[in-house]
């Protein structure tokens, strides 16, 4: 090293002083090397800092260009009706890009560029590195939206307008609690798909049909209603009620029961071969009459041509295995001849008796003819009713009163009143007074003032038996997915919520998937925001997924309103808040416990100002801030209605598995696949219950039991708990692009 750069050649040191400066230059030279060497670690550290620094630039700006084009994709997807309320230069917030390394989106200015164009601005800033490595990239961006016209297709939802309020696909056994539907409509307000059974002293406020046998011995029914069996109704120790029909394949009401004052009391049927242009082809149980010349055999009759009534539905059987029902009250029938018309537009069933090949269909013209008679045993004691009507008919006790008493048969009775009697066979009486007008087929055992014995045309018939409509609907949770507003779910062994469809109140989006297990600061702010669980002690709810893979909500203090979907069994244990939610499960059962809660409240039920009003609101039920969105669907009777509050909104709980419940009130409908079980207090469910899916299902109650209120007016009568799907409307197609960009 050249000593010179030290020290300057004008300096001339003394001689006595040479060995000194020996020191000091060796000294200098070790300082100068040190100083070169700290120097170049210095530069080496440097490199790697700037290095490190331009990585982390580097990726800041692919994050920040990811949410460039994240945000584009959001664009596209904006509704058009959206757009003229976005105009302005209000900022408006995009959060949900969190897990694509964006720090903030901020759309700054929406402008209309004619021609329902749209011209976008916003500010993207990803965020790379770490510690003093931590960098961020500004990307400002100009966007051109042409939003999409027409409208999107949507899916069938599963299910329709139940049968009935209540409907059980299984037997029913009911001995104790509550079982009752208040605010009746004028339909069905139970199905039953196999047998009920009251016992145990239980008074039922029900009224319905059932494809299997009825057997109560307890407690009773409810006034002015009815009990429809396919199968045999059998009452014994029953308090009368008032104004009921009972209808069945047989009907016996024993020597317990007196008293009361039925509408109507029938049973039976002719068993019939269908014809169609003069070929057997099937085979049906019908009510009706027979064509006296159509006769063969003695009295009383069963053989003959049967002028089916014009009211009620038939099944009919064809020989090739498939199965039709029959709407009588819309079909033409000839009263000369028995002639249906019509018969080509009949609904097939469909169901697992029907085994016949497709496109199998019905001729437009059917003849029955009947060969036997099934059931129409009715057996009674002391009553009054309206009207009595079988084919053999027993009344064994003194001193009811019947309107009308037919018999397609024979009629033994000791003693009552009767207004018109018609008995297409023999006749024995003790003590039996007829006011009215009577005709007998065959033979009386003695005289009885204005009756005639030996007539002809005396057969009044049979009605029939009844048709119980108790078809359900599969339930497949994921058909619900897309319209969820919270997902939560477990990927990879791990629980995470999935945000969809959510948006705070001044408008920016929340969507986005948020981890329940080690959620960034950001995510665990918004969770934080969202819920709140164990009665304030886990802000955010993230240890709501157990060991066994369920998910559990204990001590809820704050739940988001909108759709929540769960992708195994559920269980709420108490809560200090009303819920505002439908509670979608895909497996496992719903247990809604006794401990400490409030309601569950479907949104529809609660109000568009509850659910669309909050901090955070979800966009696909809600119209507006104080608005739910509209759809039209077909009601009851077939009309074309424009209904308020998506389909889905109208269910409180919809479970593929089953549910126990105990105590709890449910403003909203509940759906399930399989079983239900009450325990402790009363369920009360404002709304419709459906049990048993996806399989069928005996329901037993003892204990608690089901309170079902019909609910009225609001359009929130019935209305089905998911729509029929649309095939969307011919559109032209969203587009947006980037017209300008530069950083920041």
């Amino acid at each position: 090293m050249d000593k010179n750069r030290f020290f300057p050649s004008t300096f001339s040191p003394p001689r006595r002083q040479r060995g000194i400066a020996t020191v000091l230059i060796v000294l200098l030279v070790g300082l100068a090397v040190s100083v070169t060497v700290a120097a170049t670690i210095y530069a080496l550290r440097g490199t790697q800092s700037q290095q490190l620094t331009t990585h982390s630039a580097t990726a800041a700006q692919a994050a920040a260009w990811r949410g460039v084009e994240a945000l584009r994709l959001y664009l596209l997807q904006v509704e058009k009706t959206v757009w003229p309320g976005w105009v302005g230069t209000d900022a408006k917030p995009v959060s949900g890009m969190g897990a694509l390394g964006v720090k903030q989106a901020v759309v700054t200015t929406v402008e209309s560029a004619g021609s329902e164009h749209y011209r976008v601005t916003a500010r993207v800033t990803g965020e790379a590195g770490v510690g003093s490595a931590l960098t961020t990239a500004t990307v400002e961006v100009i966007y051109d939206v042409a939003p999409g016209s027409g409208s999107p297709a949507t899916p069938e939802i599963c299910h329709s307008l139940p049968n009935a309020p209540m409907v059980f696909n299984g037997n029913l056994n009911y001995s104790g609690g509550s079982l009752e539907v208040v605010n009746p409509v004028d339909y069905e307000n139970i199905v039953v798909a196999g047998d009920l059974t009251i016992g145990g002293g239980s008074s039922a406020r029900i009224s319905g049909c059932m494809k299997g046998n009825v057997s109560i011995s307890g407690g009773g029914i409810t006034n002015n209603g009815h009990i429809h069996s396919e199968g045999d109704i059998r009452i014994n120790h029953m308090g009368n009620p008032s104004g009921t029909t009972l209808w069945g394949r047989n009907v016996d009401i024993g020597n317990g029961v007196s008293g009361g004052n039925y509408a109507a009391i029938k049973a039976g049927a002719y068993s019939a071969v269908v014809y169609s242009g003069g070929k057997a082809i099937g085979t049906a149980q019908v009510g009706g009459r027979l064509i006296d010349a159509t006769v063969s055999g003695g009295i009383p009759w069963t053989r003959g041509t049967v002028v089916p009534f014009n009211s009620g539905r038939v099944v009919v059987s064809l020989d090739d295995g498939s199965r039709f029902v029959l709407d009588l009250g819309k079909l033409v029938i000839d009263p000369a001849t028995g002639n249906v018309s019509g018969a080509a537009g009949a609904e097939r069933l469909g169901d697992e008796r029907d085994t016949g090949p497709e496109g199998a269909a019905l001729p437009d013209v059917l003849a029955f003819e009947s060969t036997s008679v099934t059931g129409g045993v009715v057996s009674l004691h002391t009553l009054w009713a309206r009207q009595l009507w079988g084919q053999s008919v027993s009344i064994l006790g003194w001193s009811g009163s019947y309107d009308t008493l037919w018999a397609g048969g024979h009629v033994d009775a000791v003693s009552g009143t009767v207004g018109e009697l018609r008995v297409g066979g023999n006749m024995s009486a003790r003590e039996v007074r007829v006011t009215g007008s009577g005709r007998v087929a065959g033979t009386l055992n003695s005289p009885i003032a204005n009756v005639l014995a030996g007539q002809a045309g005396a057969n009044p018939g049979l009605p029939g038996l009844p048709w119980c409509d108790a078809r359900v609907k599969p339930v497949d949770a994921n058909n619900y997915k897309g319209m969820a507003n919270y997902l939560f779910e477990s990927v990879n062994g791990l629980p995470q919520l999935t945000v969809q469809h959510v948006k705070r109140a001044d408008g920016s989006s929340i969507d986005g998937v948020y981890p329940l297990r080690n959620p960034s600061p950001a995510q665990l702010a918004l969770l934080q925001e969202l819920m709140t669980c164990i009665n304030g002690n886990d802000r955010g709810c993230l240890t709501t997924r157990k060991a066994d893979g369920s998910w559990y909500l204990e001590g809820v203090r704050k739940m988001p309103a909108g759709v929540l979907w769960f992708d195994s069994k559920l269980t709420i244990s108490g809560t200090t808040v009303d819920l505002l939610n439908t509670l979608v499960n895909k497996g496992g059962d719903v247990v809604l416990s006794s401990s400490g809660h409030l309601d569950l409240i479907a949104p529809n039920f609660a109000g568009a100002s509850r659910v669309c009003g909050g901090d955070f609101y979800p966009t696909n039920l809600c119209a507006s801030r104080s608005a739910f969105v509209t759809w039209e669907g077909t009601d009851a009777q077939g009309k074309t209605t424009t209904y308020t509050g998506l389909p889905i909104a109208n269910a409180a709980v919809i479970a593929e598995e089953g549910a126990t419940m105990a105590g709890w009130t449910l403003r909203g409908s509940v759906l399930l696949g399989k079983q239900l079980s009450t325990t402790g207090a009363v369920v009360t469910i404002h709304g419709s219950l459906t049990v048993g899916s996806n399989q069928r299902a005996d329901t037993t109650i003892s204990a608690g039991g089901i309170s079902l209120e019909v609910p009225h007016g609001n359009g929130l009568n019935l209305l089905p708990v998911c729509g029929g799907g649309s095939p969307g409307l011919p559109a032209a197609p969203a587009s947006a692009g980037v017209l300008w960009s530069r950083y920041l």
